[in-house]
């Protein structure tokens, strides 16, 4: 099941060398995506892996890739308790909506129970089957077992992949959540740290907000941050952390990041 444990404690990464961070294409860190480690100065960094279109830039902002739709709501059509020797962990077949599914393409996200028995539930999962056909049946084996069994039939689910796994710029128009700013270089279909709280250097866009002002990502140009946009009293983006000097465009402010 998900380990409850201190952040890093398995000891420090070895992504470091010449006391400069590195990008890594280790293929063992997949497990640790999304996994979040403590620098000494205090600040947070999480691992992710990036697309095979994105080589990060530091000061850049960067965004889990949009969903699949048609991984969300899906009908479970079987559900296996986990075993009380721990021989055989909890997995739930799921009727696929009309995209096709790689192996282990959710390893180290999330099931979330969306509709009926056992609705609310959050559960990591360990893999899953391949399934070429778009509306195959997908075999999803999980960490942890459910507290309230799930009912095939009456019982939906929607699958997320692991935050900060294969992340790409941050858009200007959203399609998911921010993960964090780049440090340093992570080359394309690699490993590496994204600042996600502390101090740090952001590319600003046009709207240059003020020293100690709300940011959020930047609207104009992608990979950059921004004053929050809001209408009437209605926040219409998140809120990602604060200036820490006043912005100029186009330029990296150091902002506070805390997501």
């Amino acid at each position: 099941m998900s380990q409850i444990t201190q952040r890093g404690a398995t000891g420090p990464l070895a992504l470091t060398a010449s006391g400069s961070f590195q990008s890594s294409t280790d293929s063992s860190l997949a497990t640790l995506v999304g996994t979040r480690w403590d620098l000494s100065d205090g600040r947070e960094v999480v691992l992710v892996s990036t697309s095979s279109a994105t080589t990060t830039v530091a000061g850049q902002l960067y965004q889990d890739p949009a969903l699949i739709a048609n991984h969300a709501d899906l009908v479970t059509t079987a559900f296996t308790a986990y075993s009380a020797n721990g021989n055989v962990p909890a997995s739930v077949v799921a009727t696929l909506g009309g995209t096709a599914a790689t192996l282990n393409q959710y390893q180290g996200g999330f099931l979330v129970v969306v509709e009926g028995t056992g609705l609310g539930q959050t559960l990591r999962i360990q893999g899953n089957t391949a399934q070429a056909s778009t509306t195959g049946a997908c075999t999803i084996t999980l960490e942890d077992a459910p507290g309230v069994a799930l009912v095939a039939g009456s019982s939906k689910v929607s699958l997320i992949p692991a935050h900060g796994a294969n992340v790409i710029i941050n858009p200007t128009t959203p399609t998911n959540t921010p993960v964090g700013i780049a440090l340093y270089a992570i080359a394309a279909s690699s490993y590496g740290f994204l600042v996600a709280k502390g101090i740090t250097g952001a590319l600003s866009d046009s709207t240059a907000p003020g020293v100690g002002v709300a940011i959020g990502a930047g609207v104009n140009t992608a990979g950059t941050i921004g004053t929050v946009t809001s209408s009437a009293s209605t926040i219409n983006q998140s809120v990602i952390g604060n200036t820490v000097y006043a912005a100029t465009s186009a330029k990296v402010n150091p902002v506070y990041l805390n997501l």
